[in-house]
């Protein structure tokens, strides 16, 4: 519906990796998709997958290119988080 009206869509990731991951994912797709938002730091973010994102020289990040969401999840990070002793 945005598209249809011309208007941007920028996404508020404002959760965990699999949810930035799946912004990406989704702004890739859009024909006026640009950007995506997201909290940094987060442990939510950073410590969930074992290949971290990172932004390039010019603020961008690549949109994941592995099966599924293109992320692999650190099961050792979320149990981290889930005890409550994170990095």
């Amino acid at each position: 519906m945005a598209y249809q009206h011309q208007v941007l869509t920028v996404p508020h990731g404002w959760n965990t990796a699999v949810g930035l991951a799946a912004d990406l994912h989704l702004v890739a797709s859009l024909p006026l998709g640009k950007w995506v938002e997201f909290h940094q730091p987060s442990q939510v973010i950073d410590e969930i997958v074992a290949e971290p994102f990172t932004l390039d020289a010019e603020g961008m990040m690549s949109v994941p290119t592995g099966p599924g969401l293109g992320i692999t999840l650190d099961w050792d990070g979320i149990n981290r988080l889930a005890r409550g002793t994170a990095r």
